[in-house]
Formats: structure tokens, C-alpha cells, sequence
């Protein structure tokens, strides 16, 4: 009505539409219904933790729910349907600094994840959690890729690289960017590309990643209980806290590169991802025996990858009996020769550091 309409000026509008509009498509990218109360409710406290991780500041989320309950009368204090699990969220993001939240995911505890979900059934949601993690990736940027955006090597690059935003389907980033392109070159995990290859199934507007983002959620908080993981808690997006921070720990890519790859534009955005110092601290939080757990599934990573994907596809990598050992970071062996031949890693004296 008029009335309602004067209750909120047009500047203000305006921002609601704006705030309205970003978790609308968060939800349409992760396939999150906003058909009930309970569903939205679930939708926003999602969003919510990511805009949080993100470095949103506490206006963004009560502007967010405002605009909601302004939208939609029967929400909020003045309605019948009440967003319960959203409130307390925005009274934890009252209580919880930054500082010992936005903390990021270590690499070892990344990988005993994604270890656990691919033995408990789910190799698609230990694939996509190391692809976010080691391409910076926020979760609907992960889930959104088709199997087109997945590239294969050429004579000019070795590795496989990951197409983002594809502007063929009319996508674009926060920045209002398409086609942007991460290459699959991480030394922790050389044929991650060759495992993603096998889960395709030849249909280039399929998703890369075969399941609802619910259930791969759902998946990764189950798992890290199952991991013996009690003093640390995790949501999906730390990964893309976590691949920076380690890269730079490892000094496997100067300042520069990680923001490139980050595609942050402002130093200031950079870091609030990139806080290497804070691994080890992440780390020690858990026992010695977790730790050497994790440490152990991160070395095996390749391997257990390369046997669960071997069920997905006819593609068998060279048998690892001869040939040249390549250490990455954390010691993985991965062999020089076959991936050569393969044309997963440059020749020698052409080979580039990421």
C-alpha cells in the first residue's frame, strides 16, 4: 500500500533490493528452496556465515534481515513466522570477533576431511572441498561449475584449468567478472584435474560436482565429528581461508600470486584470507594424535583419490613402480615421468613454479 510503501524511503529500498538480490542468487546457485519458513530460515543462516567469513560488517546482516521482514510482513517481530535459527546467528556474529573466526582451515585437516567423506561414500564432496581449497573457491563457485569449465591440457599449458563464471551462460563474480581461469598446478595434489576428469559424464552443461550443495554440507559437518576433529569447527567456506594461508606457508606462491588467484582486488580484502602465522596455531589446537592422523591422510591423498576415482572412470594412471619421485610440500610422491608423458607437468627447464 501507499502507507507501507512510505514506511521505508526509496534510498533504503533501494539497499534492500540490492541485499535481497545477493542472497537470492546465493540460494539459486547452491539450489537452497526458500519455499518455507524453516528452508528460508536454513538459506540465510548459510549466507550469513558466509558473508561473515567474507568480511562483512554486522550492518550487512541486519539489513539483510530487515529487508526480508520488510518484504515479507508475515517474518519478524510483527509476523507469525519467526526466522529463529537466523537470530541467533546475528547474536553470535555480536559475540565472535574475527579474529577467532575467520581462522583458516590447515591443509592437514583439510585433507583428513576429505579423506573421511570419500571412505564414508561421498568422493564428490571430498573432491569439491580440496578443489576449494586449493582454487580459493567459495562454495556456490564450486558447486556452479558445468563439466565444460573443466579444461584439458594443451602443448602451450600442462595443466588443467578450471573456467570460472563461464560468460557463455551469462555468469559473472561479485565484481561483475567472466571467465576467469585457475589453474589446477598445486604440487599437493598434480592430478587433481585427471580425478575431477573421471567423475564427468560427457555432457558439457552437467555439473561438475554431482550432488545438492545440502547434502555436501550436511556430509562435511558430519565428517569432521566422525575425524575426531573436537576443538576446531569448520564450515566449507574456511577452505577458501585455508588454501591461501597454506600456499603462502609453504611459499608456494609469492603475495602476489595468491591474490591474483584469490581474485581480490584490495590488499585489505587479501588479509583477511591469507594468515599463515595462524596455522600452526589452528593445528596445535588439536592433540598429537589427530595431527599425526591428518598429517598422514594429506601424504596419501593422491593415492586414496587415485583409487576411489578409478570406480568413475576406464582413465588408469601409470602404476606407481618406476620412475623419478617428485616431493611436494608435504612430501606426497608423485612421479616425474609418467605425468610428463601424460603432459601434466612442463619438461624439463620449462617447468614454472606456480
Amino acid at each position: 500500500s501507499v502507507l507501507e510503501q512510505a514506511s521505508v524511503s526509496d534510498v533504503t529500498q533501494s539497499g534492500y533490493t540490492v541485499k535481497l538480490e545477493l542472497f537470492e542468487q546465493f540460494a539459486a546457485d547452491l539450489q537452497l528452496p526458500l519455499d518455507s519458513g524453516e528452508n528460508i530460515d536454513m538459506a540465510m543462516v548459510d549466507y550469513l556465515d558466509q558473508i561473515f567469513l567474507d568480511g562483512a560488517d554486522m550492518d550487512d546482516a541486519t539489513r539483510l534481515y530487515a529487508a526480508w521482514c520488510w518484504r515479507n510482513p508475515s517474518f519478524g517481530r510483527n509476523g507469525h513466522i519467526r526466522l529463529s535459527r537466523v537470530s541467533r546467528a546475528l547474536q553470535g556474529w555480536k559475540k565472535l570477533s574475527p579474529t577467532t573466526t575467520r581462522a583458516p582451515m590447515p591443509w592437514i585437516f583439510a585433507a583428513l576431511i576429505a579423506t573421511q567423506m570419500v571412505r564414508d561414500g561421498d568422493l564428490v564432496g571430498g573432491l569439491a572441498l580440496i578443489t576449494m581449497f586449493l582454487c580459493y573457491l567459495r562454495p556456490g563457485e564450486a558447486m556452479r561449475l558445468k563439466e565444460a569449465d573443466l579444461v584439458r591440457p594443451t602443448p602451450q599449458c600442462s595443466f588443467w584449468t578450471v573456467n570460472l563464471h563461464s560468460s557463455s551462460r551469462g555468469e559473472s563474480s561479485k565484481l561483475l567478472l567472466s571467465d576467469e581461469s585457475l589453474m589446477l598446478d598445486s604440487s599437493d595434489l598434480l592430478n587433481l584435474g585427471t580425478f575431477l576428469d573421471r567423475q564427468r559424464i560427457g555432457e558439457a552443461d552437467q555439473p561438475l560436482f554431482k550432488s545438492m550443495y545440502p547434502n555436501v554440507k550436511k556430509s562435511f559437518e558430519k565428517t569432521q565429528e566422525r575425524c575426531g576433529l573436537k576443538n576446531v569447527k569448520y564450515v566449507m567456506y574456511h577452505a577458501r581461508h585455508g588454501g591461501p594461508s597454506h600456499d603462502r606457508r609453504h611459499k608456494l606462491r609469492s603475495l602476489v600470486k595468491v591474490k591474483q588467484r584469490g581474485r581480490w582486488v584490495g590488499d585489505s580484502s587479501l588479509r583477511r584470507y591469507e594468515a599463515h602465522a595462524r596455522v600452526q596455531q589452528e593445528e596445535g589446537k588439536e592433540t598429537l594424535q589427530v595431527q599425526l592422523r591428518a598429517a598422514a591422510a594429506a601424504r596419501s591423498l593422491e593415492m586414496m583419490f587415485r583409487a576411489a576415482t578409478l570406480r568413475h572412470s576406464a582413465v588408469v594412471l601409470p602404476p606407481l613402480k618406476a620412475g623419478k619421485l617428485l616431493s611436494s610440500s608435504l612430501g606426497v610422491p608423485v612421479l616425474r615421468a609418467p605425468l610428463r608423458n601424460m603432459g601434466l607437468i612442463a619438461k624439463p627447464g620449462h617447468h614454472r613454479r606456480p
